[in-house]
């Protein structure tokens, strides 16, 4: 155990420093700044003396439009109650976690195929320490890149007038306990397949199927989304990232702490049972593809 955690440690940190100094990181952190900032100064074009007119700026006129037609006005009212910083929030955030989890699953993918991790485990390493460097490296970088969009966006609020909410705050801090459920399953699709392409498809199939199950459950259209979500949502929200993430919001809405707290331990647990599950596959299927 001492050695497989050694050897964690120092994968770990060679794959952070290789991500500093990869283009990749940057890109998807400037992308992510970049989109935060139009829906900050675009929102302030859109408010007049009334409040939120979504006509008044192009980009928020076809925001509320699609919102309102998908999901209703009450989701948008509540979504922009305490002005544009949660939604920023979550656009700004999602360029990395995207970036941070497929990078992940089609490098360990990529090492599996071409012999690297098999050579890994002939030393005092195995795959598992493998995934789990990979797994604390992208953890990290979400704390980070997390604590640059907290001081972007209060940067940004103080040049125009605006104050961040609580809810703010909140969802910042449910963003890393959903991205390190979402970077497990990254693990465990990594260690079902045989290649980096086909991990990579397996985890984004899940996780756009999580998406389709929470969508279903909030949606007012009906049609393909909401039959598809129906059949399934009973057992897969169980297992899905996205389903605590709205249980938590829908705390601090009501100001359930003792709830969103317990999101809180309930995401932490599902993302150990999922690298728990993906050593044992690993330990049964070989390091070799």
């Amino acid at each position: 155990m001492n050695e497989r955690m050694n050897a964690t440690s120092v994968l770990a940190r060679r794959r952070i420093y290789e991500t500093f100094i990869s283009p990749g990181f940057y890109i998807a952190m400037s992308l992510g700044l970049v989109l935060a900032y139009l829906l900050v100064s675009g929102f302030v074009r859109a408010v007049d003396s009334s409040g939120l007119a979504f006509g008044l700026n192009p980009l928020y006129d076809l925001i509320g439009r699609s919102l309102e037609g998908a999901f209703g006005r009450t989701l948008v009212e509540k979504l922009f109650a305490e002005g544009p910083f949660v939604f920023a929030l979550y656009i700004g955030f999602l360029p990395m976690l995207l970036y941070l989890a497929v990078s992940s699953v089609f490098r360990f993918g990529l090492e599996k195929k071409i012999g690297a991790l098999e050579l890994l485990a002939y030393g005092p390493a195995d795959g598992t320490a493998g995934f789990l460097a990979a797994f604390l490296k992208d953890l990290l970088l979400t704390v980070i890149y997390l604590a640059v969009l907290l001081v972007f966006f209060a940067v940004t609020a103080a040049l125009n007038n605006l104050l961040l909410g609580p809810t703010f705050f909140f969802t910042l801090v449910i963003l890393l306990f959903v991205a390190a459920a979402v970077y497990s399953y990254g693990v465990f699709a990594s260690t079902l397949t045989d290649n980096s392409a086909s991990a990579v498809a397996l985890f984004l199939g899940l996780m756009v199927f999580f998406l389709i199950i929470l969508m279903g459950s909030f949606t007012i259209v009906s049609g393909y989304v909401r039959n598809l979500s129906t059949v399934f949502a009973w057992v897969v929200k169980w297992i899905s990232p996205l389903f605590y993430w709205n249980l938590a919001m829908q705390a601090v809405e009501i100001q359930g702490w003792l709830l969103y707290a317990v999101s809180l331990v309930v995401l932490l647990v599902l993302g150990a049972v999922v690298l728990a599950a993906s050593h044992f596959i690993l330990k049964a299927r070989g390091v070799r593809p």
